[in-house]
């Protein structure tokens, strides 16, 4: 027999911003770009976290008619998972959101000016070798880029224009770059590079930011590189 298909409330993700002891069950997330435990369905986002519907009906019956738009592509699947630094926009309207780490929630929607609508930044999880001599670059939200240049590492992020999906820089995974932690203790936190330690047979590979006067050292693969001096894209208060 297959899993089950349910979604309960109280076992949903901590930073879902919707009421849990009110209702038992809750809109599942189907398969899609983004992994389910780090991802937002339609309908909690619709109703829940923006407010643009007061029941499931009516955030349903607005998906159908096209209301949600998600990186400049209508969304009409209620289970779409809608995930990190994705870009959302209500249509016929100048409101455009991004979800971020920010506020201790590891997605928090951050309104954006329509200049910002088409940058997203986008975290390389796999790299393979292909036919040609190419390579194959996959991002955190199941995109794929072909390139020439080798010199681009897991771990490394990509600025992207969505609408042209054209790459505008390279963001690496080093020293002096600037890094945002979307998971763990530290979540939302941003701060620059001050050292990255490799991993050993008895500890996981770690990187040290800076924020000021403060320093934490968090799990590499907890880290997506932002920014060089500053971050790319607006990223809440100190994007």
């Amino acid at each position: 027999m297959g899993g089950s298909t349910v979604r309960k409330r109280e076992l949903l993700p901590n930073f879902y911003q919707t009421p849990r002891k009110k209702y038992v069950f809750a809109t599942n997330v189907g398969p899609g770009p983004h992994p389910k435990w780090l991802a937002y369905d339609p309908v909690t986002l619709i109703r829940d976290v923006l407010g643009y519907a007061r029941t499931a009906w009516e955030a349903k019956k607005g998906l159908k008619l096209g209301m949600l738009i998600v990186n400049n592509k209508t969304i009409r699947n209620h289970q779409f998972p809608i995930g990190l630094f994705d870009v959302i926009n209500i249509r016929d309207t100048d409101i455009y959101y991004r979800l971020v780490p920010f506020n201790g929630k590891e997605l928090y929607p951050i309104k954006i000016d329509k200049q910002e609508k088409d940058l997203k930044i986008i975290k390389i999880v796999k790299k393979v070798k292909i036919k040609g001599g190419k390579l194959q670059y996959v991002g955190h939200d199941s995109s794929s880029y072909i390139l020439d240049d080798n010199s681009i590492k897991v771990g490394d992020s990509l600025l992207v224009n969505i609408s042209e999906n054209k790459i505008l820089d390279v963001l690496r995974l080093e020293k002096g770059n600037m890094g945002l932690v979307y998971r763990g203790r530290r979540v939302g936190m941003i701060g620059k590079i001050d050292e990255i330690i490799p991993s050993t047979y008895s500890r996981i590979a770690t990187v040290k930011l800076l924020k000021g006067n403060e320093s934490a050292t968090v799990i590499k693969d907890y880290i997506v590189i932002v920014g060089k001096e500053k971050p790319a894209i607006k990223l809440g208060v100190e994007g």
